[in-house]
């Protein structure tokens, strides 16, 4: 995905999960325990100030609270302008300075697009209007993400976010099965934490579904019924009652 893809999605799912949320601000998130509607629009607009701080000094920088009640809306919405301003003045081709070291250019469009289609789901769930699915190309670079930057963050930091799932080489293979959609991971878990193998390696317990669906099981925002899975689907569970990322 190029940026201006990222930007586009990241606009249209702020812009969702204001809609379907700013009547609704002081509903449970069933997704997020202890959170209201209005925290998670907070939220949201605190992380997309704090991607714009990173890409404009390198570092991060204390985010205000949000403002309470209603006033939170519109403060979102700036939050994303200063966001997208931030990614627009980026370079395209340089690296960015983040919290997991220097990545490449487009790491906090990208994080904060995954993010915010995670949060416009949660905030749906909460008004209870229906999902609509994370859209299939950023859905695959979310899981992506998830193995290749998030997990072994947390794991450098020893709060690998894994809980007490099995060290000893088990593994988990995920395949996606959207049309025109190479999307396979094969993760194990390791003394170290998860870390992924070769993606078509045959896994202890095998998870099909659509790109969506399985981030969204990753990030435990899915119930299994949206999977076929065989094998060892204790393995399943166990990574849905331990992993908190």
């Amino acid at each position: 995905m190029d940026r201006a893809s990222y930007l586009k999605l990241l606009r249209a799912d702020t812009e969702r999960l204001l809609a379907v949320g700013g009547g609704r601000l002081d509903r449970p998130v069933p997704t997020c325990p202890r959170w209201s509607v209005e925290r998670l629009a907070g939220h949201v607009g605190r992380v997309h100030r704090n991607a714009a701080a990173w890409l404009r000094a390198g570092r991060h920088t204390e985010i205000p609270p949000a403002p309470a009640g209603a006033a939170v809306l519109p403060w979102v919405r700036d939050g994303l302008d200063e966001l997208t301003e931030a990614v627009q003045a980026a370079d395209p081709n340089g690296e960015e300075q983040t919290f997991a070291g220097p990545q490449p250019a487009s790491f906090w469009v990208r994080r904060m697009a995954v993010e915010t289609a995670l949060h416009r789901i949660d905030a749906e769930l909460a008004a209870g209007v229906g999902t609509t699915p994370v859209e299939t190309a950023l859905a695959v670079e979310g899981i992506d993400e998830l193995f290749g930057v998030l997990l072994p963050f947390r794991a450098l930091g020893g709060a690998d976010g894994a809980g007490s799932l099995p060290r000893s080489g088990r593994t988990m293979h995920l395949h996606a099965t959207d049309p025109a959609v190479e999307g396979e991971w094969t993760i194990i878990f390791t003394a170290d934490g998860p870390t992924l193998g070769h993606p078509r390696a045959a896994g202890d317990v095998t998870v099909r579904g659509r790109a969506s669906d399985l981030l969204l099981l990753l990030w435990n925002r899915a119930s299994l019924g949206h999977f076929d899975v065989s094998g060892d689907a204790a393995l399943l569970t166990r990574w849905r009652d331990e992993v908190r990322i």
